[in-house]
């Protein structure tokens, strides 16, 4: 793999292309300064194709001096998709979510050296149809995280107006076939989907835990 094959850009500074082979299909580069960093585009330089059938899974790491390195998979670049923006704000420090420990042979795999307001973006040049099974934190995709969120509201919004809609006093149903089944009062929907909305936003993967 040519390494300068892949660009990368941060925002009001310089582009950057001095990637590093640490394998024989792997590089990194490094991103000093980087706490104020907020997104991050790696690309294709146009120097030269990725072989066929095979892409680019871009990992990001954050070290902690208090800790084993750490990767976290970003998404994938390749010869129809030669470019791609990450949201990394979210992923410093490093997250539980997605990460594999350096010498996992699943993630990028390669222990860099630790060192502090330092992040470092890795590229593993993988077979497509590996790629394709792979799923990248989504802090780093913000199209894909708004639109889960947006789900997860709508999901609950939905409930709740289905259940509204079946609303009626309890004298409604003193007389009805109904009468011997179990009701329950709208205040505790409404109070679930507020509680359900309220966690959702601070923390859209709580429904985890």
């Amino acid at each position: 793999m040519a390494i300068n094959m892949f660009g990368l850009i941060v925002s009001g500074r310089l582009v950057q292309t001095d990637f590093v082979s640490v394998d024989v299909n792997k590089c990194l580069i490094t991103i000093q300064n980087a706490d104020d960093v907020n997104h991050v585009v790696v690309f294709m330089t146009g120097s030269q194709p990725f072989p066929d059938g095979m892409g680019g899974t871009v990992y990001f790491s954050f070290p902690d001096p208090l800790s084993p390195p750490t990767w976290i998979y970003l998404g994938f670049i390749s010869n129809d998709k030669p470019s791609a923006i990450f949201k990394i704000t979210k992923l410093k420090p490093t997250t539980d979510t997605n990460v594999l420990a350096s010498g996992d042979s699943r993630g990028f795999g390669f222990a860099q050296p630790i060192v502090s307001h330092v992040a470092q973006i890795g590229i593993s040049t993988e077979p497509m149809a590996v790629i394709s099974q792979m799923v990248s934190d989504p802090n780093a995709n913000p199209t894909q995280q708004n639109n889960f969120d947006e789900f997860a509201v709508k999901s609950a919004e939905n409930l709740f107006n289905y259940c509204t809609s079946f609303s009626n006093s309890l004298q409604h149903y003193l007389n009805s076939p109904l009468n011997r089944q179990q009701f329950i009062p709208m205040s505790t929907i409404q109070q679930w989907y507020e509680n359900f909305t309220r966690r959702l936003r601070q923390n859209p993967y709580y429904w985890r835990n």
